[in-house]
Parts: structure tokens; sequence; C-alpha cells
């Protein structure tokens, strides 16, 4: 089955941007997986498990969306900052 991932890439993309998508879109499958595991779960103590594993997995993405937008902030003035020409 082809995945279609919602975080496009580019050609300019720096390698370390590259890593952080790729550990967003990894990030994104394991929540979906813990969503997963806490629909099927009945016990009690696996319930709460699985809100701990839900709330650190949202955390993380939260990071990593903070990271992407500000390298791809930095990517977009330092390109500015190369065509720029004084006269």
């Amino acid at each position: 089955m082809k995945r279609i991932s919602p975080i496009r890439s580019r050609r300019t993309d720096t390698p370390a941007l590259l890593e952080l998508k790729t550990s967003l879109q990894d990030t994104q499958d394991a929540l979906s997986h813990a969503y997963a595991a806490f629909d099927y779960t009945s016990d009690p103590e696996l319930t709460d498990a699985c809100i701990f594993e839900i709330r650190s997995l949202q955390s993380r993405m939260n990071y990593l969306v903070r990271k992407i937008k500000e390298t791809e902030c930095c990517a977009a003035v330092q390109a500015r900052a190369g065509r720029a020409r004084w006269t």
C-alpha cells in the first residue's frame, strides 16, 4: 500500500530538515498506533499507560513542528540574504 505523506519535502531541504520531517512522520505513525491501542484497551492501568504515551508523543510532535518551522524560517532568511545585493 502506497503511503501518502502530508509532510512535503523539497529539493532544497537540508539533511537536518529532512531528518526532522522523517522523525515527525514516524512520530505521527506512533501516535496513531497509540490511539489504536487506547481504543482496544479495557484494563484501567493499560488505559493510563496509553494516555501517558499519547501525551508524550503529542509533546514530541509539538517540538518537532516547532523545530521544522524554525529551520525553514532560518533557511528562507538565508536564501533571501544570498539574493540581496547592496548598491
